[in-house]
């Protein structure tokens, strides 16, 4: 058994930004961050359905549950999210993160 651990970088508003993909038999762990190192941020967790509550932290919860929501619709799996932005922030900063995810793990699973 084997644990396959995606990444993706982006710059977006000329910062690196990260995202971190684990999927397991029965969930996804996303890990969002801003910059170099891997960080941990505000935790989330989402099931199918649209139920999202956040276990850790309140900064970017909110992108955090959004995401989740995304990731456990799409793939039918208890979702955990941790989103660490140090600077980026606003609504083209979401979209771009949806964006990311959406043509990087979402299009490679169903591949």
């Amino acid at each position: 058994m084997s644990l396959e651990f995606s990444t993706t970088r982006a710059l977006v508003d000329g910062k690196e930004l990260n995202i971190g993909f684990l999927s397991l038999d029965n969930a996804v762990l996303c890990f969002l961050w801003e910059g170099v190192k891997p960080v941990l941020g505000t935790l989330t967790v989402s099931l199918p359905g649209r139920v999202s509550s956040t276990l850790l932290g309140d900064k970017d919860s909110l992108l955090g549950s959004i995401l989740g929501d995304q990731l456990s619709s799409f793939f039918q799996k208890m979702t955990l999210v941790s989103t660490n932005l140090k600077t980026l922030r606003g609504e083209s900063i979401g979209k771009r993160v949806l964006e990311i995810t959406r043509e990087t793990f979402m299009k490679r699973e169903v591949e």
